[in-house]
């Protein structure tokens, strides 16, 4: 097989795996009526002190106007609160909802879990070297 072939074939398979990770990540969610968009929103507002939908959109790479749309549907379920900023009245500081962080532990785990669930099959070596040759690749990117 030619290098070429090879990369297409690795950079193929890779895109499968994001589909599927993303596909099972999703189910995991449905119980707790989360989508997967709004538990990487739940992460970053959990490890970030004062957070903006511009802060949200520049850490998960997306548009603005998707991360206002989410925002507005997670301060609609009780997730989110959006207060004006002090410094800038046309933003909101963003805020995670006791209901939120009470979810949050719950969520992670179930997350934990299901990661276990696809990895554990595997050896600890052959995950380390799989996590290096990743690693690597998102160096050279």
């Amino acid at each position: 097989m030619a290098a070429t072939e090879c990369y297409e074939q690795i950079v193929s398979r890779l895109g499968e795996l994001h589909k599927h990770l993303k596909r099972v990540q999703s189910q995991m969610l449905e119980a707790y009526h989360i989508s997967l968009m709004e538990y990487h929103i739940l992460i970053i507002m959990m490890r970030m002190q004062r957070v903006s939908q511009n802060d949200l959109a520049a850490a998960l790479d997306v548009d603005k106007a998707l991360i206002s749309r989410q925002i507005q549907s997670m301060e609609q379920k009780g997730l989110l609160h959006g207060t004006p900023d002090p410094e800038c009245r046309r933003k909101k500081v963003l805020s995670l909802s006791v209901q939120a962080q009470e979810l949050i532990p719950q969520l992670q785990e179930v997350h934990r879990r299901s990661l276990e669930r696809i990895f554990s099959d595997f050896p600890e070596q052959q995950l380390r070297e799989f996590q290096f040759i990743l690693e690597g690749l998102v160096r050279k990117l």
